[in-house]
């Protein structure tokens, strides 16, 4: 059992990124230095809320997102594809930062767009049909709702 913990954690350690990693993410990105640090501080927090290993999974993305592991949030599950750039199923942190950038002030619109319709295209095609809108506004709904509940507003 020893023997299995101590692999846990030359992965933990092996997948802890450097400053230098900070500063290749931040030219990447439209964050600076700063603010990908603020992000690891983030990014350790929720990957560590279930399972700690340095990795952000699906349940712990939604627990973050709307304070559930409620299988059935199809806002919540869109996001977590889109921030999983290499589709394993986590995500790491170089993906956390690259996707949370989609949202900095200074990303450009049509990075915003691109991002915005493949959150909405569920079926993958390119194009965005009438049923996918429905289906997605009814879960965005639902989201807001279930959110605004949380915190303590009754509609």
């Amino acid at each position: 059992m020893h023997s299995i913990k101590s692999c846990f954690c030359l992965l933990k350690a092996r997948n802890s990124p450097r400053f230098e990693d900070h500063a290749i993410l931040a030219a990447e990105t439209t964050f600076n230095v700063n603010e990908v640090e603020a992000l690891h501080v983030l990014f350790q927090q929720l990957s560590s809320s279930i399972i700690d290993d340095g990795l952000i999974h699906k349940e712990e993305f939604k627990l973050a997102l709307i304070n559930s592991e409620s299988k059935n949030n199809l806002f919540a599950d869109r996001l977590f594809e889109l921030f999983d750039l290499k589709n394993n199923g986590v995500i790491e942190f170089e993906e956390f930062v690259r996707s949370l950038s989609i949202f900095h002030p200074d990303t450009p619109d049509g990075d915003k767009i691109a991002f915005a319709f493949r959150l909405y295209d569920l079926n993958h095609t390119g194009y965005i049909e009438h049923d996918e809108v429905n289906t997605f506004a009814r879960s965005l709904t639902l989201f807001c709702l279930i959110f605004l509940w949380k915190v303590g507003i009754r509609v």
